[in-house]
């Protein structure tokens, strides 16, 4: 009867221990790098939408200009990501995180005062060190943080993001309330001191990364053999288990602007549902993903969960997919109500599918090369969100005005297919463990 008695309290704490992400940030290093992409992510969501509508309505930029104008900049995003992401494997990537958040804060608050066309070319600036700093992000958890918990660390991180992009995103939209050209002025004033916090931590983090480097890292297995000439610039993509894995990048990194770009477009082009119904997914989207992201990594201990957190992954967005389809249907015979219930539907599955791919996909890329290639590597991955971003509205687009459900169908099929190699690049990498389920 005492063993029974004492169940209900051992299981509460389970949960608790399930829920909260303290644990998984343990060091003053990794205090600060948690802390600085906190505040790094509630800015950029205090410009997510904010820059865009500044752009067009107070530099009175055409719809066109500033599209191509952003295009330009994803373009040189993605020339330039793999190259920042390399120079952080020759030299102190603390130091250059903090210069690349120094060049963003300066950028953001030139837009106070600069002309359009002069904004434009902030916007170029300001894509390429996003990019460059998320490839050095990548390389710096991946040697800062013990090998047995820097998947968990990215999810725990992960998930404090989405909550503070939450709050930034809250706050730009007071800003688009207000509306006037201060209010824009003092949110990008805001932004580029939050960047430059950000950078200050990192500086910061880099004392305590150095002190702790004398200790002797646990023993790990070699690093998977890789080609002779991966020190190349082009070498790392002559590694066939790196270019699959991009290209896969590429295919399932389409789900993030299935959300943010095709879900909009779908319910005003092919659904009764009214547009708050967008707000409504995107709630359902982030809820599920600030829940599931730590207890997710914390599963993910060897290869071989890696492998099948991508495959799962894999499945869910075929679903995802499917449910616009779905949806249209539902919408057409049985009311807005049923289309409303698909699409919350497709918010669960679209953000399960996310966390696995994004601790399944984080873990194989870590295995993938050595330590000393993690800038240049994580850069050349990163490729692929910045392929999809490209790609994504004029897809999505198409499936709106002509390619209809007959476009989901083939992209759920690519899913499914997508899911295929992970089983090649697992065997290549071979089986390492490096954590207790």
């Amino acid at each position: 009867m005492a063993t029974d008695t004492g169940d209900p309290p051992r299981r509460l704490v389970r949960i608790l221990h399930a829920a909260t992400w303290r644990e998984e940030v343990r060091s003053p290093v990794e205090r600060r790098l948690a802390v600085a992409l906190t505040t790094l992510y509630a800015a950029t969501g205090l410009s997510y939408s904010a820059l865009a509508v500044y752009m067009l309505r107070q530099e009175h930029l055409s719809p066109a200009v500033y599209g191509v104008g952003a295009s330009v900049a994803g373009v040189l995003g993605l020339l330039v990501g793999p190259a920042i992401g390399a120079l952080s494997d020759r030299v102190d990537g603390f130091v250059l995180y903090a210069v690349l958040m120094g060049v963003m804060a300066g950028a953001t608050f030139c837009l106070t005062a600069a002309g359009p066309w002069a904004a434009l070319g902030l916007l170029s600036v300001l894509v390429m060190c996003a990019r460059g700093s998320s490839a050095v992000l990548g390389a710096l958890i991946g040697r800062a943080v013990d090998r047995d918990r820097r998947v968990r660390f990215r999810a725990t991180v992960r998930a404090m993001s989405n909550v503070a992009m939450v709050v930034g995103l809250a706050l730009g939209a007071a800003v688009l309330a207000v509306g006037t050209r201060t209010a824009f002025r003092a949110s990008f004033t805001a932004e580029a001191l939050a960047l430059s916090v950000t950078g200050l931590l990192v500086w910061r983090a880099r004392g305590g990364a150095v002190a702790a480097a004398p200790e002797a890292p646990a023993a790990a297995p070699a690093p998977a053999p890789v080609p002779a000439d991966a020190e190349q610039p082009s070498g790392t993509l002559r590694d066939g288990r790196v270019t699959v894995l991009l290209l896969l990048n590429c295919l399932f990194c389409l789900a993030e602007p299935m959300l943010a770009i095709a879900v909009p477009l779908w319910v005003g082009a092919r659904l009764r549902v009214p547009m708050w119904g967008v707000s409504v997914v995107l709630v359902v989207n982030t809820v599920v993903m600030v829940l599931l992201q730590v207890p997710a990594a914390r599963r993910v201990t060897d290869t071989s969960r890696a492998a099948r957190s991508v495959r799962a992954a894999a499945l869910l967005f075929a679903v995802a997919a499917l449910m616009f389809p779905v949806s249209a249907q539902l919408s057409r015979h049985l009311g807005a109500a049923a289309a409303l219930c698909a699409l919350v539907l497709f918010a669960l599955v679209r953000a399960g599918g996310d966390v696995l791919y994004s601790v399944g996909s984080t873990s194989l890329s870590y295995e993938l090369v050595p330590e000393r290639s993690y800038g240049k590597s994580m850069g050349i991955l990163g490729m692929g969100v910045d392929i999809a971003g490209l790609s994504a509205p004029a897809l999505f687009g198409w499936f709106v005005n002509g390619g209809g459900a007959l476009g989901w169908y083939v992209l759920a099929v690519l899913f499914v297919l997508g899911a295929l190699p992970v089983r090649w690049i697992q065997n290549r990498i071979g089986e390492r463990s490096w954590g207790n389920a």
